[in-house]
């Protein structure tokens, strides 16, 4: 029986082990730490209208560009969304209209939802038409969007009278998050149950739980963030309206990839697409989207 006893716990021992050891592998290729050299691709050769937002539909192989079209609080319902193919041209200029300053953007099932300075507006996939505009009590200037898989709509309010990451959810919209761990929240990306957001009042990356909405800082940025994407192993992408694109490292390091400050041209909200390693920063007030290949260093 000791024997036994000692052989089943000598295998108990081994298998964990073997379980921790694989765990521990597989952390660490999903958080590994890389960096990244840009290659320009190409650019936009014109007709957008200060394009603030990008979004990439892989079912589809196609951009969505929102267009602020005039100042980002302007309702003159000049606003649009462009579809631009993954080479730098532009498929249908005015795919979507109707719009005032729409900005961040997110695709759940067949709709398409935009922010559009105090309401949250859904449009058909199919056919370019409003569906449906939510509004947000008290929003000042909403910003970027985020879908769930479950069809929970996340949208930051980045204005500093208000400040906070609204939800749409079963058609009703309602201020989720507040308090003084979310101030100007800009971007955002959901991953593994998380909302990360760009806290751009205290310019550090957070993530916030889904279920439990405890929220922790993943990196000080010490600079207003407003476009993120995951790069896939563990590190994010980020921009800087001002002009600066930047790889935040697991590790919390900053590591400045472009800066177009001097020239002032804007690096408003981004995308990446991790399939062709394709960043694009849409330049706002140069009305241009700008494609770069990503190459690990």
């Amino acid at each position: 029986m000791q024997k036994f006893t000692f052989i089943w716990t000598s295998l108990v021992f081994c298998l964990s082990l073997f379980v921790i050891s694989g765990i521990l592998e597989l952390n660490e290729c999903h958080a590994r730490e890389v960096g990244y050299k840009l290659t320009k691709q190409w650019e936009t050769a014109g007709g957008l209208k200060v394009p603030e937002s990008i979004l990439y539909d892989e079912s589809r192989n196609i951009l969505f560009v929102s267009n602020i079209c005039g100042n980002p609080t302007e309702k003159n319902n000049r606003g649009f969304i462009s579809k631009v193919s993954l080479d730098g041209k532009i498929v249908a200029l005015k795919w979507a209209t109707g719009l005032n300053a729409p900005k961040g953007s997110d695709i759940y099932e067949n709709t398409f939802y935009v922010s559009d300075i105090d309401h949250l507006v859904a449009i058909d996939l199919k056919t370019g038409k409003i569906l449906n505009r939510y509004p947000a009590a008290k929003s000042k200037f909403l910003n970027d969007v985020a879908a769930d898989s479950s069809g929970n709509v996340y949208i930051t309010d980045s204005s500093p009278e208000n400040s906070v990451i609204y939800k749409l959810s079963q058609g009703k919209m309602s201020v989720w998050m507040k308090g003084s761990e979310i101030s100007r929240p800009n971007g955002l990306s959901i991953e593994k149950g998380r909302l990360i957001v760009g806290n751009s009042g205290d310019g550090s990356l957070k993530a916030i739980n889904l279920v439990s909405k405890k929220t922790t800082t993943l990196a000080k940025v010490g600079s207003e963030i407003d476009g993120l994407r995951p790069d896939g192993k563990g590190n994010f992408f980020i921009s800087d309206w001002h002009g600066k694109t930047s790889l935040v490292q697991a590790s919390d390091k900053v590591d400045l990839l472009l800066d177009t400050t001097v020239s002032k041209i804007n690096s408003a909200d981004l995308e990446y697409v991790k399939s062709k390693n394709l960043l694009l920063i849409p330049t706002f007030f140069d009305n241009k989207v700008v494609a770069y290949r990503a190459e690990e260093r």
